[in-house]
């Protein structure tokens, strides 16, 4: 389980810090695996617009490798800043919504933490579910927008899945 979370988190971070453009619109199947709506235990930034955008292919691949299949993107943009952005996901925000923040919780992507970009990670087990949040900002210099991406991944033991289901040790929910 933790090396599924340190995956992401790499991978995420290496989009993060090489790619000019944090995400671009890509044709095709951009789609797959991606939801319709933000989910409802996720707080929304006020002013927040669904945006057509995708994670770069290379490391939408990666992650999806990783992870199994077991990760859903959603993207919008505002017209807060990425300080602002981190600003809003603050831990008791969070935590009143059902989740639990990573040790830093949001963190700006310079040792400053006032650059252009921001990062949060977030966690929370239910009915013996495990998942992880990782919600990315990073401004756009052309349109003076910020780009917000939500990456919800479940990283359930493979082991609970079973036994959840009524696998191998037969218990059914």
């Amino acid at each position: 389980m933790k090396f599924k979370a340190v995956l992401l988190i790499c991978v995420l971070a290496f989009t993060v810090c090489s790619s000019c453009r944090m995400m671009e619109v890509l044709a095709g199947s951009e789609r797959a695996g991606t939801v319709d709506h933000l989910w409802p235990d996720v707080p929304q930034v006020d002013g927040a617009k669904k945006a057509d955008l995708a994670i770069p292919l290379a490391a939408r691949l990666m992650i999806r490798a990783a992870m199994q299949g077991k990760v859903n993107f959603i993207a919008f943009t505002t017209n807060q800043t990425a300080q602002q952005v981190r600003g809003y996901y603050t831990n008791e925000r969070m935590k009143a919504s059902g989740w639990t923040p990573a040790e830093a919780g949001c963190v700006g992507d310079t040792e400053s933490n006032d650059g252009p970009g921001a990062v949060c990670f977030f966690s929370r087990k239910d009915l013996g579910k495990e998942e992880g949040l990782a919600i990315i900002a990073a401004e756009d210099e052309k349109t003076r927008e910020t780009h917000l991406f939500y990456a919800r991944i479940d990283i359930t033991p493979e082991h609970q899945n079973t036994s959840a289901s009524g696998g191998a040790s037969g218990n059914a929910r």
